[in-house]
C-alpha cells in the first residue's frame, strides 16, 4: 500500500499574522505555544493542529455593533495546519502591533524543491 502525504506537508509555508476578518488590520503577538530558547537551530517541530501563537486582535476585527465595548480588542488563539519545522523571525517581537500578513516565520518540511514559500493553512479560535 502507498499512502500520499498531504499538499500541505509538501511545501514551505510563511507564516503571517492571519486577517481574521474582512475588516481586520492589526494584531500584536502576546505569547508563542512552544519554547523555542536552547534549540540550536531556532526551529521547533509542529504538526497540523498545534497551537503556534496567541494574538490580541484591534477592535476593527468584530463590527462595531458586535463588540463587547467599543475597544474591546479579542484574543485569538491560532493553530497551524501544516507540519514541518517552525522557525519564527527573530525581528518578530510580543507586545507590538503589526499589521495583518506580515510575517513571523516560516514552516518548512525539508522536502520541497521550490524555492518559493506559499501562505501558510491556519485555524483560530477565542481565547476569551
Amino acid at each position: 500500500m502507498f499512502l500520499h502525504p498531504t499538499l500541505a506537508c509538501l511545501r514551505k509555508a510563511r507564516v503571517t499574522i492571519p486577517q481574521l476578518s474582512p475588516t481586520h488590520t492589526r494584531a500584536r503577538l502576546l505569547e508563542f505555544c512552544f519554547n523555542d530558547e536552547g534549540i540550536s537551530d531556532g526551529s521547533v517541530n509542529v504538526s497540523c493542529y498545534d497551537p503556534i501563537f496567541i494574538l490580541e486582535c484591534s477592535p476593527d476585527m468584530i463590527s462595531e455593533g458586535f463588540r463587547k465595548f467599543p475597544d474591546h480588542c479579542p484574543k485569538m488563539l491560532v493553530e497551524s495546519q501544516e507540519e514541518g519545522s517552525f522557525r519564527r523571525k527573530l525581528d518578530i517581537k510580543l507586545g507590538i502591533w503589526y499589521n495583518v500578513e506580515t510575517v513571523v516565520g516560516e514552516i518548512d518540511d525539508g522536502d520541497v524543491d521550490d524555492p518559493s514559500e506559499d501562505k501558510w493553512l491556519w485555524q483560530a479560535y477565542s481565547h476569551e
